[in-house]
C-alpha cells in the first residue's frame, strides 16, 4: 500500500517578523547564565523572552499577554500556546533581582568592545508611584520631581552611558532612600564594569554630600555632581565682583573658587541660559584639575541623557507601572524593562558595528525590530518566514526554545 504524503502545514498570517531577529540577538549574549533557573512547567527562559516581548510592546503588565496571541510568537517559543497573565506574573518569584542586575550590565558590556573612547556615566533617580489603596505600609513616600510632590513607591536609581543611552547599571530601593546614599554604591559599581573606560560620573545636586564626595575621592573616580546653594554659597556668589559677574554672563561659566570640605575640589558657577532666568547662577563641584570651567560645564550637561533615558523609558517601556506592593518582583519587572532597552540599543550597535549616527527610541525601536508583516510556515523544529520586508540576515538561531528560522525569498 502506497504510503499517503503528510499535508504541508498551511501558512500563517504575523505581524511580529522582525522580532525573529531581535530574539536570535538576545540568545546569543550567554544571558541564560543569569535567566536560567530550575522551575516546573513553563521554563524561565521562556517566560524571559515574553516579558522582554511586553516591555518591546511598550508594556510592562502581564495582563496584557493577552494582547500578544500571534502564532509566530507561539512558535518562535516552542509552545502551543502562550501561558497565562497570572502564571507570568508568578513567575516573577523564579528570577533573583541580584540575576536581573547581573543580565542588564551583560547586555551592557556585550557591545563595549565595538564603541571607541571612554564612558561617561550619568546618575540619577526616579520615583516609581504607586498609585493603589491596599497595603499603603508597604510603601515609603518620596520626593518626585515629575509630580514635583512626594509619593508613595519605590525608587530606581540608574547609571546611564551618555553617549548611547544604555543602562550601565540599576537599583530599586525603597521610597525613601535619599540619592546620596547610593552616589558611591553606584559609582564603584560602574568603575567595577568599566574600569579604565570609565571617564568619570555625573549626578544633580542631590546626589552630593559629605560622605559621597569623600568616597568618590577615596575611590578615585573623577565626577562633576551639582551643589546645593546654601547660605555661604549664596554669599560667595554675592561677592563676585563686576569683573567675574561679566565673565560669566560672557563665558557661561566661571571657577568660584575650592571647596570648603576639600582643597582637592574646586567649586564651578554656571549662569542661566535664558536672561530672564532668575534662578542662575548654578553651583557645581569637581575633582577634575586642568580643565577650563566651559570644558567641564560641556562634559556635565551630558547629565541631560539620563533624563532622557527616563522620560523613554516612561512613555516607551511602560516604567511608572508597578505589579505588585513588594519590592522584589518588582526588582524583576523592572529589570526585564530595562534589560529590553539595552538589547534594542545594542541590536543596533552590533548591526552598524559601532555607534551608529542615530540610536532609535523605544517608539521607533517597536516599529523597525518589533512589528513588521510576513507569513510563516512551521515543519518540526524549522520556521519558514517570508516577511515582507527581510532583512539581511537568512539564517537565526534560537537555543533557549530549540528552534531555528529560514527566512525565504
Amino acid at each position: 500500500m502506497a504510503s499517503v504524503p503528510r499535508a504541508q502545514p498551511a501558512l500563517q498570517p504575523t505581524n511580529l517578523a522582525p522580532l525573529t531577529q531581535l530574539f536570535a540577538y538576545t540568545q546569543s549574549l550567554g544571558l541564560e547564565h543569569w535567566l536560567a533557573r530550575p522551575k516546573r512547567g513553563v521554563s524561565t527562559l521562556v517566560l524571559s523572552l515574553l516579558w522582554l516581548t511586553l516591555a518591546w510592546r511598550s508594556s510592562g503588565r502581564p495582563y496584557h499577554l493577552r494582547l500578544l496571541h500571534e502564532p509566530l510568537l507561539t512558535a518562535l517559543l516552542g509552545r502551543n500556546r502562550l501561558p497565562s497573565a497570572e502564571t507570568l506574573r508568578r513567575s516573577l518569584a523564579s528570577f533573583p533581582a541580584q540575576a536581573l542586575r547581573h543580565a542588564v550590565e551583560a547586555a551592557y558590556l556585550a557591545e563595549l568592545p565595538r564603541r571607541e573612547g571612554r564612558v561617561w556615566a550619568a546618575l540619577d533617580a526616579h520615583q516609581l508611584p504607586y498609585w493603589g489603596r491596599g497595603h499603603k505600609e508597604r510603601l515609603s513616600r518620596g520626593w518626585s520631581g515629575s509630580h514635583s510632590r512626594a509619593l508613595r513607591g519605590y525608587r530606581l536609581y540608574l547609571a546611564v552611558d551618555t553617549a548611547t543611552g544604555q543602562i550601565i547599571t540599576f537599583m530599586l530601593l525603597r521610597g525613601n532612600t535619599r540619592d546620596h546614599q547610593v552616589t558611591a554604591v553606584l559609582a564603584r559599581r560602574v568603575r567595577a564594569l568599566l574600569g579604565r573606560r570609565l571617564a568619570g560620573v555625573v549626578a544633580d545636586c542631590g546626589f552630593t554630600s559629605h560622605i559621597a564626595v569623600a568616597a568618590l575621592l577615596a575611590a578615585r573616580i573623577p565626577f562633576i555632581l551639582g551643589f546645593a546653594r546654601s547660605a555661604p554659597i549664596r554669599a560667595r556668589l554675592a561677592a563676585l565682583t563686576g569683573a567675574q559677574r561679566r565673565w560669566l554672563r560672557e563665558a557661561g561659566a566661571i571657577r568660584l573658587g575650592y571647596c570648603s570640605w576639600d582643597a582637592r575640589l574646586q567649586l564651578l558657577a554656571l549662569a542661566a541660559r535664558e536672561p530672564t532666568d532668575q534662578r542662575g547662577p548654578w553651583v557645581y563641584v569637581t575633582s577634575i584639575q586642568g580643565l577650563s570651567p566651559g570644558r567641564l560645564i560641556r562634559l556635565y550637561r551630558q547629565r541631560w541623557r539620563v533624563e532622557q533615558v527616563i522620560d523613554e523609558l516612561i512613555h516607551g517601556h511602560d516604567l511608572d507601572h508597578l505589579v505588585s506592593t513588594r519590592l522584589h518582583p518588582n526588582q524583576v519587572a523592572v529589570g526585564f524593562r530595562l534589560l529590553a532597552r539595552n538589547l534594542a540599543i545594542g541590536l543596533q550597535l552590533r548591526t552598524a558595528d559601532g555607534r551608529p549616527a542615530v540610536i532609535r527610541e523605544p517608539l521607533a525601536c517597536r516599529a523597525v525590530q518589533v512589528e513588521g508583516l510576513a507569513t510563516f510556515q512551521q515543519w518540526r523544529h524549522t520556521i519558514y518566514l517570508w516577511p515582507l520586508q527581510p532583512p539581511l540576515t537568512r539564517h537565526f538561531r534560537l537555543p533557549w526554545v530549540r528552534r531555528v528560522v529560514r527566512l525565504v525569498a
